[in-house]
């Protein structure tokens, strides 16, 4: 008995001595981090990353929330078929009753009015499969308006 605990050890220390390397590199970022990387906090990339860095000019908080997750989602390309509870749970913000997927409806809402995306929608209930396609958008976001109003308040 004696002679398969040390066998049984040893085999546990050559798995553990061959991932120790990365273990440690993995420890040493969570440290540094204080917490683990969740795929949802990785900045959005490529053609989406662009459309990002437009979008959170232009539109409130829920909408550069909501844009942020959807952008991450797309990827290098300009179109992701996702259900909304998905899309909720990426973004993690609750509104005032505390529902996720209304504020995310409201996000999703006001890149729409504003023209930065458009969303289709086939099927219904559990069914449906939701696409959202990041659009160009305008420019004349609420931060400008916001600028105007206070400027022509101060004259």
């Amino acid at each position: 008995m004696s002679r398969r605990k040390t066998t049984k050890q040893k085999k546990t220390v050559n798995i553990l001595t061959a991932y120790s390397a990365e273990i440690e590199e993995h420890r040493r970022k969570l440290r540094k981090r204080g917490f683990p990387l969740a795929a949802e906090h990785i900045p959005p990339i490529g053609q989406a990353g662009d459309w990002y860095e437009e979008v959170i000019q232009n539109v409130p908080r829920s909408g550069q929330l909501v844009a942020r997750q959807i952008a991450r989602l797309a990827g290098e390309g300009c179109e992701v078929t996702i259900p909304w509870r998905s899309l909720a749970d990426a973004v993690g913000v609750r509104n005032s009753a505390g529902n996720l997927v209304s504020y995310t409806e409201r996000g999703v809402q006001v890149l729409k009015e504003s023209g930065w995306l458009s969303v289709t929608t086939v099927g219904q209930k559990r069914g449906a499969k939701t696409t959202f396609s990041l659009e160009v958008g305008s420019r004349t976001g609420w931060i400008y308006q916001a600028e105007d109003e206070e400027h022509d308040e101060s004259l």
